[in-house]
């Protein structure tokens, strides 16, 4: 079977697009929580997603179980991230620069390591199921569909966890107002320590899960950071349902490119669409805070006694 996509191992045929799609989404759903949450500019989000491939590749190559491997990355990358944030990170929250130079340095080391450690030479890790199933004519591959599925049921918890839960809300009012949220009592310190460790997990996941679609080698996180900053930052920070409208959008584009024109042609369009994307939005923006200022200002003068 022909393989094409920007990341280099998806099929050519219509599944494709649904396929991509939840790829952009996997890959970016972790970064929701460290740049968009937290605005850190995590530029070692691809090495997590190196951590979480590797531990399926060695738990694979050290008990013979590729499950196994997927159910151990998050904790891996997750102790991982524990480590960095409350040894490194913690101080740069609020220094921008600081964290993007501490983040970028901290990828060259993860990414060195994994090198010294495996080489440089590809890897592979087993697809865990095999096979395909036909559904509609349409003939899709099981372990790529699981994948789809898994990502949805990981957005549909995210989703409850942020929007539900205890630590959700203390999330919310820690990134919106860090001050006003330790006067009542919330450790933001241990809250932004959590967020992060959540993110670097999650995208621990998404590299396991990945791995048997795809050639490992140290340079694997680097072909997926950019796709996840994109998908971020169109889809607005903090917002989970821009994130997914996003990588809807990217995936899609990209997805349907493919089919016409090399990869390297059809990523730059997609850098391009993102760009549009957020100058439209931006614009959009504009109009409507001017579009309510000027009906609240109508209102005003309407309730003014002549």
């Amino acid at each position: 079977m022909k393989v094409v996509g920007a990341l280099g191992f998806l099929p050519a045929d219509s599944f494709n697009v649904i396929v991509l799609m939840a790829v952009f989404t996997l890959i970016s759903l972790g970064l929701h929580f460290t740049f968009g949450l937290l605005n850190l500019v995590n530029l070692a989000h691809g090495e997590f997603i190196l951590i979480g491939a590797y531990t399926a590749f060695q738990m694979q190559d050290t008990t013979g179980s590729v499950v196994l491997g997927i159910l151990v990355a998050p904790l891996v990358a997750g102790l991982v991230a524990i480590v960095v944030e409350r040894g490194i990170l913690r101080f740069f929250y609020e220094r921008t620069l600081d964290s993007l130079l501490a983040t970028f340095g901290l990828s060259v080391i993860i990414r060195q390591l994994v090198q010294l450690i495996y080489s440089a030479n590809p890897r592979t890790v087993r697809d865990p199921i095999g096979g395909a199933v036909t559904v509609a004519g349409f003939v899709l591959p099981r372990w790529r569909l699981a994948v789809v599925i898994i990502t949805i049921a990981l957005l549909a918890l995210v989703w409850v966890m942020l929007g539900t839960t205890t630590f959700g809300l203390r999330a919310r009012a820690s990134v919106r107002n860090p001050s006003l949220a330790e006067t009542m009592g919330i450790n933001v310190g241990l809250v932004r320590a959590g967020l992060f460790t959540l993110g670097c997990a999650l995208a621990g996941l998404a590299g396991a899960l990945l791995a048997p679609i795809n050639t490992l080698n140290p340079q694997f996180g680097l072909f997926l950071l950019v796709n996840s900053f994109l998908v971020v930052i169109l889809g607005r920070q903090g917002s989970l349902r821009g994130l997914v409208i996003a990588a809807v959008v990217l995936g899609g584009s990209l997805s349907v490119l493919q089919f016409m024109m090399r990869t390297v042609y059809a990523q730059v369009i997609v850098l391009a669409i993102a760009i549009l994307g957020v100058r439209l939005r931006r614009v959009l923006a504009d109009r409507v805070v001017a579009y309510r200022e000027r009906r609240l200002s109508v209102r005003s003068a309407r309730t003014v006694p002549s």
